[in-house]
């Protein structure tokens, strides 16, 4: 795998760390019958990531060697990425253990990893920008922007499905219809950055209607719908694919 495995895991591992950001914002104490759900969906789409972006340099054991024997620029953006993404996924590991065993966790534990999971996401979106000789790439605004309103529009979709968060209440449903303003924004530089490129910005456009059009439109209609699971899948699933079509496309520029 090539550039296949950091799309998996910028996709899998934004979205992770963006659903525990806004549980974090959302649900100061865990209730319910199953509130090692998340934590738990989160560690494992985070792992699934991870061991995927270790496809990157064909293995783990390749990887850690790279560590031991001092051939990794610790000044790079993607090695300062996978640096934090590993205490972030260390973190949330304790935090899913701890949760199982007396079905909530502290929630200062909870806010430094929300902490680290943003730092995360802003990594993973500024990773790229100082790829030179990509011109999408390094387009700041469009990268950026696209990145990290795509991790937190998406991971507050998988929140709200998986109940942590309810898109029948107001902060939630506002909070929904901001960031789907910030991804429309960054999607449609992004897409300018595709056509100033020469590359085809049709991905683009279309990950702009199925993930945050699509995403508001029907937030701001959720009173109509009676079975809010549903919506909330729905939702959910438009933004995962629409940020999911749009970042294949970015890293298909890898050709330019």
């Amino acid at each position: 795998m090539g550039l296949e495995s950091l799309f998996a895991f910028t996709l899998l591992g934004g979205v992770a760390a963006g659903a525990y950001v806004f549980e974090a914002c959302f649900t100061r104490k865990r209730s319910g019958e199953r509130p090692w759900l998340l934590p738990l969906v989160v560690v494992a789409l985070f792992a699934i990531g991870m061991i995927a972006a270790s496809a990157h340099v064909q293995s783990i054991p390749r990887a850690m060697g790279s560590l031991t024997s001092g051939t990794v620029n610790f000044g790079s953006g993607m090695v300062r990425e996978v640096a934090v993404s590993g205490v972030f996924f260390v973190l949330a590991l304790i935090d899913m253990i701890v949760t199982f065993v007396k079905k909530d966790s502290p929630f200062a534990l909870r806010v430094v990893t929300a902490v680290f999971a943003v730092l995360c996401m802003i990594l993973m979106a500024t990773a790229y920008i100082d790829v030179y000789g990509n011109p999408v790439w390094t387009d700041a605004p469009a990268t950026v922007l696209s990145f990290l309103a795509g991790d937190l529009a998406a991971g507050l979709g998988l929140c709200v499905a998986l109940g942590a968060a309810d898109l029948g209440e107001k902060p939630v449903a506002n909070t929904m219809i901001a960031m789907d303003v910030v991804l429309a924004v960054g999607m449609a530089l992004e897409i300018a950055a595709f056509s100033a490129a020469g590359a085809s910005p049709v991905m683009q456009i279309v990950g702009l209607v199925v993930a945050p059009v699509a995403s508001a439109v029907l937030t701001l209609c959720a009173s109509k719908f009676a079975n809010k699971q549903m919506l909330a899948i729905i939702v959910c699933a438009a933004l995962i694919i629409g940020v999911a079509v749009a970042r294949y496309a970015f890293y298909a520029t890898c050709a330019l």
